[in-house]
């Protein structure tokens, strides 16, 4: 944790300009650490235990603030609009408790996407708002549906609805995942070069480095 507060400081010193993506969001300021029994608390609260690595961060470094693209989330907060909601507001999380479904890139198969309204010349503009009602509504229910994210938070946003997630229940606890889903893309594992699964300190140094590399 030491090195990650050497390399912010020397990132936010380089860098004083704000121009590395997402930089002038949060400025390379971190929030005061949450206190390690609050953080206990929200894990009895939500029956699980969270990754050692984020539960470090988040207790002795800052709960949220300076991070990837625009930011760490705060625990129990994530990205709505211009702003931040807690995860009731949200409506993205499943049940924590439950093992994380997935253990490689996941997305509807073609058949489903073939699917998409294709409103022809001459459909009255009401038949056209009906088809896509509808195709709104199976997207909620089959692509949107919180169970598909279950035993996984959201750690922070790349901007346009993209976000990362971090898996804190099941056999691939402490990854972090890239959901695409605003996209159609689904979602996918960040690996490194090596194609190991990527955690949360490997995630978060790795942002370190790049920029510090390209600044």
């Amino acid at each position: 944790m030491h090195d990650i507060l050497n390399k912010l400081d020397k990132l936010k010193e380089r860098d004083a300009s704000l121009n590395v993506f997402g930089s002038s969001a949060h400025k390379y300021l971190l929030n005061p650490p949450l206190a390690l029994a609050d953080f206990e608390s929200i894990e009895r609260k939500y029956q699980v235990t969270f990754p050692d690595d984020y539960k470090n961060f988040i207790t002795t470094i800052g709960n949220g603030g300076a991070g990837p693209f625009y930011g760490l989330f705060p625990i129990e907060m994530q990205d709505k609009g211009f702003d931040l909601c807690n995860w009731e507001v949200g409506g993205l999380i499943g049940d924590l408790r439950q093992p994380f479904p997935h253990s490689e890139a996941w997305n509807l198969p073609p058949s489903f996407w073939e699917g998409e309204p294709n409103p022809e010349e001459g459909d009255s503009e009401e038949m056209e708002d009906e088809l896509w009602e509808a195709w709104d509504q199976k997207l909620e229910e089959q692509y949107w549906a919180e169970a598909i994210m279950n035993g996984a938070i959201p750690i922070c946003h790349e901007g346009c609805a993209i976000r990362n997630w971090m898996v804190i229940t099941g056999e691939l606890k402490g990854t972090i995942w890239e959901d695409l889903r605003c996209d159609n893309q689904g979602i996918r594992p960040l690996k490194d070069d090596e194609g190991n699964f990527v955690t949360f300190t490997d995630w978060y140094l790795g942002w370190l480095e790049q920029s510090l590399a390209e600044c």
